[in-house]
């Protein structure tokens, strides 16, 4: 059989799982089918073993793993806990308990890859719910809105945009410069909408009686009301309390990487490199400051998206090898002919990928289509392909953790519900934004 029809077909196939994910009584995973992809890429001649090696892009992977230790030192020192007992405590009402919700979300999102924080936050915010007797499900479609709002802002918010940023060279500071206001602006948008929408539910809710107690009786004694009872907050504000020294130096670092992401254009630093050395210095410094293991550290990293890419490099290298590619570039209008598409298509085709298979294996798609001089057409890509992710559950990973890991608290986020106020708030942010990048920018 001719190369470019197995390409084809070993494409179409991982794809395919990847946007199916589940099968009756057989779970599909998404690093499993880009793996498969991948092995059958090698298999069958596609793509050569040292070819298959050489296509793993790892800078995506050294600043992928770097966050995510510096993020699994937070957790484990009892900083998110930290972070949702002053957002309770600071709320006045049940909409700034929104407000709150979705801004420290999407600002945490922002610093750090937002798979992490709502896979750590999610909990949490169940909890708060329910000791400010709400309805916590507007809370968590607000924060799976928010992690992908957020994360558009900068260039280590998500998996796609590193991907962008290490692959293009686009800087830190000028991915941030133009879409911090996209993403500040988009974020206003949501929080509208979704309080138009759960307005009631919202409005339920101890926040009120909370603030006037707090103002009453201190913070303190009150802080210790809240926590008791529940092991999972003791043991974050344990944490906190017993780990401050390793929390204080993962701060600092955390400072630290930032301020040199922001200045690497200028010292010649790579901001791959910049995250792993941060990474590798928290690994090194937080064991000696406190009691958290470099194995516990090690352990809250996501390896899964790092086998995600893996398997998508090397599946993407076969379709380069075999010139599927150019099939590819002729089937999607304003790509062929060495053209490039305008940014509003870019962005309509981005979000209908990206919520057809994810928009992690949309951007790598998409990458391979767009010259890499095109910084207007890449930064629109990072921007869509994730606020395009809010129309549905399926439609990125932030929201399928905020779903499972609700369930698994007893809580459930319906698909149809989310839909309801996702898909608005994606074509509004989708049209926001694309003005903002063409006009602005």
């Amino acid at each position: 059989m001719d190369t470019l029809w197995i390409a084809f077909a070993v494409f179409l196939l991982t794809y395919a799982l990847i946007s199916i994910r589940r099968f009756p009584r057989v779970k599909i995973d998404r690093p499993a089918a880009a793996l498969l992809g991948a092995a059958l890429m090698i298999v069958l001649g596609v793509v050569d073993p040292e070819d298959a090696i050489s296509a793993i892009n790892m800078d995506i992977l050294i600043l992928l793993v770097g966050m995510m230790i510096l993020v699994a030192g937070l957790e484990l020192c009892g900083f998110f806990e930290w972070v949702s007992l002053r957002m309770i405590r600071y709320s006045k009402n049940q909409f700034m308990f929104l407000v709150l919700t979705m801004v420290v979300t999407g600002a945490l999102s922002a610093l750090v890859l937002n798979d992490t924080v709502v896979l750590l936050f999610t909990p949490i915010i169940i909890r708060t719910c329910r000791l400010l007797k709400s309805n916590p499900v507007p809370f968590l479609v607000a924060e799976a809105m928010a992690a992908n709002i957020g994360s558009v802002a900068t260039a280590v918010g998500n998996p796609q945009n590193a991907y962008i940023a290490t692959k293009t060279g686009i800087s830190f500071l000028e991915f941030s410069a133009r879409l911090v206001p996209v993403s500040i602006v988009c974020m206003a948008v949501a929080i509208a909408i979704l309080y138009l929408v759960y307005r009631k539910d919202i409005e339920r809710g101890s926040a009120q009686e909370f603030r006037r107690r707090i103002l009453a009786e201190g913070w303190r004694a009150f802080e210790e009301e809240l926590v008791k009872g529940d092991e999972s907050t003791t043991s974050g504000i344990r944490k906190l309390k017993e780990r401050r020294l390793g929390l204080y130096a993962l701060l600092a670092i955390t400072t630290g990487t930032f301020a040199a992401f922001v200045a690497s254009h200028w010292i010649g630093a790579p901001i791959a490199v910049i995250a792993f050395v941060a990474g590798v210095t928290s690994l090194f410094l937080v064991p000696l400051l406190s009691d958290v293991r470099a194995k516990d550290m090690l352990a809250g990293v996501d390896w899964t998206i790092i086998l995600f890419f893996v398997g998508l490099f090397v599946v993407l290298q076969g379709v380069k090898d075999s010139s599927l590619m150019s099939e590819i570039e002729d089937f999607f209008p304003g790509f062929h002919d060495g053209k490039v598409p305008s940014v509003e298509w870019l962005t309509a085709l981005s979000a209908f990928l990206s919520n057809l298979v994810s928009n992690v294996p949309a951007v790598l798609l998409l990458g391979e289509l767009i010259p890499i001089s095109e910084t207007d057409l890449w930064i629109a890509l990072a921007s869509s392909s994730t606020l395009a992710g809010n129309a549905t559950i399926l439609g990125a990973a932030a929201n399928v953790i905020v779903a499972e890991k609700a369930e698994a608290k007893g809580v459930e986020v319906n698909f149809w519900r989310f839909t309801l106020v996702g898909f608005p708030i994606a074509l509004a942010t989708l049209f926001v934004s694309t003005l903002m990048l063409m006009w602005l920018f």
